[in-house]
């Protein structure tokens, strides 16, 4: 099942980047430019690894830390990369990725299941208020 991740970094991810956390992975992998350098893939001879999207500048930190569910710092940039499955070395590709740029994985799921974020959660703008429940009988472990 693919996976997608998104990587806050304080400055753009590059092809050089890429490369590097390509190469500290495993020498062998190839890279081939995407999207006439919109991106970056990453290969074995039996396909891909990796796809690494052109970085984007974080005009907003507060919407962005809404949408992600993490804090976003100001003069951040946000890459976004696709695996088309749960391969080990796509993993360790972006781990190898974060810290050579100084970033962090905010969000790492499969494609229209749930986003978990893998972050520290935002701090809310308003703390919430504990919400009163009422004790109730269930039948929770009863067995028939």
């Amino acid at each position: 099942m693919p996976r997608e991740y998104t990587v806050v970094t304080p400055g753009p991810v590059t092809a050089v980047d890429g490369a590097r956390a390509a190469a500290e992975v495993d020498p062998y992998l190839g890279l081939g430019k995407l999207w006439k350098g919109g991106g970056l893939q990453i290969a074995t001879d039996d396909g891909l690894v990796l796809a690494i999207v052109r970085s984007t500048y974080v005009e907003d930190p507060a919407d962005a830390s809404v949408l992600l569910g993490v804090d976003v710092e100001a003069g951040s940039w946000l890459t976004e990369a696709y695996a088309p499955g749960t391969d080990p070395v796509s993993d360790a590709v972006v781990q190898a990725l974060v810290r050579n740029t100084g970033g962090r994985v905010v969000v790492e799921a499969v494609p229209g299941g749930p986003r978990p974020a893998t972050a520290a959660p935002a701090t809310p703008a308003t703390p919430a208020t504990p919400a009163t429940v009422s004790p109730s009988t269930t039948n929770e472990g009863a067995g028939a």
